[in-house]
């Protein structure tokens, strides 16, 4: 079987190459089809405007400007696999350097949160569905439906309203505090603790209504099944047959979307970072989208992307590993 899902995960990583390529052409031509000059997007219009017409068209030469925008595409395609997104000048730094450094604080954010909206979407989702037509079905179906169709940045308002303005329990904004680079070790984990409850706690309530009502959908589906009256007619306990029969089967529609919330995250992740001043990819985007560093987004675009396909792809193995029925041939 392991040499049988060895070759599951090779076949299924092979077909996310075309879409790799495909996200790669797309974050090309948005660029390319903009009204923005590159040359202007790589130095600078002050800088551009007082370079001589040599001095650009030998700068297009350097860049292959002058070729035709297939060759244009695959000189940037080659020097995306070497590594190299580009040169950002609003940061005067590499593009991938700036975001690697920005990467850890939205992984912090996005897995915090993430975490938060998975455990307590299970933890609604089979108690609502254990629970079936209770007062708290019914409570968690309202709150699941105020979350859902409440946009995450007026979530975001409301929470600093209440927890930073009026209660004071919490800290409005940034990753840590001016002061915590002088404290001790343990007040700036303490700190940064505080700084992420917030944001982590707003966007995995974004997501929270979803897993719920995909785990409730997904009991309510088993516990209905011919095996679970049986499991019932033998005698066995109540907390057995939701818990190790039916969670199981109620776990596979649930693993999908995970691997397809990732893509939520990361936009999610944009409006709470730049609500919060998160110091992540999010927020960087934000700010190279305001100052038209274009380097920059294609760059981001790409990163997420390839992020993207490989959190499918690992939806993708789970399930196969969970799922006994998936043939791997």
């Amino acid at each position: 079987m392991e040499k049988n899902l060895g070759h599951y995960i090779f076949r299924r990583a092979l077909q996310a190459l075309p879409l790799f390529f495909g996200i790669s052409i797309l974050t090309f031509l948005i660029v390319y089809l903009s009204p923005i000059d590159p040359v202007i997007a790589y130095f600078g219009a002050d800088v551009v405007l007082q370079m001589p017409e040599e001095d650009v068209a030998k700068v297009k030469q350097e860049l292959g400007l002058d070729e035709p925008v297939y060759m244009q595409y695959f000189l940037w395609l080659k020097r995306v696999c070497q590594g190299d997104l580009g040169f950002s000048r609003t940061k005067h730094r590499p593009v991938l350097d700036v975001i690697v450094d920005r990467f850890p604080a939205t992984l912090l954010l996005t897995v915090t949160g993430y975490s938060i909206s998975v455990i307590l979407g299970i933890i609604i989702g089979v108690l609502s569905a254990a629970k079936e037509g209770s007062l708290f079905d019914r409570l968690s179906l309202t709150l699941n439906y105020i979350l859902y169709s409440t946009p995450s940045f007026l979530i975001a308002l409301m929470a600093i309203l209440i927890f930073v303005v009026w209660l004071g329990w919490l800290p409005p904004c940034r990753m840590t505090s001016v002061t915590v680079e002088t404290s001790s070790l343990l007040f700036s984990m303490i700190d940064r603790i505080k700084h992420l409850v917030l944001p982590a706690l707003v966007l995995g309530m974004s997501h929270l209504a979803i897993y719920a009502t995909y785990i409730r959908s997904g009991m309510l589906e088993s516990l209905h099944k011919d095996y679970i009256i049986t499991a019932r007619a033998k005698g066995l306990h109540e907390w057995t047959i939701t818990h190790k029969h039916a969670f199981r089967n109620a776990l596979l529609p649930f693993i999908t979307q995970l691997g397809l919330s990732i893509p939520w995250l990361i936009s999610g992740s944009v409006v709470i970072e730049t609500i919060f001043a998160w110091p992540g990819i999010g927020r960087l985007a934000y700010d190279a989208a305001l100052r038209a560093d274009y380097t920059v987004l294609m760059g981001l675009t790409l990163f997420t992307g390839t992020l993207v396909i490989f959190g499918n792809l690992l939806a993708d193995i789970a399930y196969a590993i969970v799922d006994p029925r998936v043939k791997y041939d």
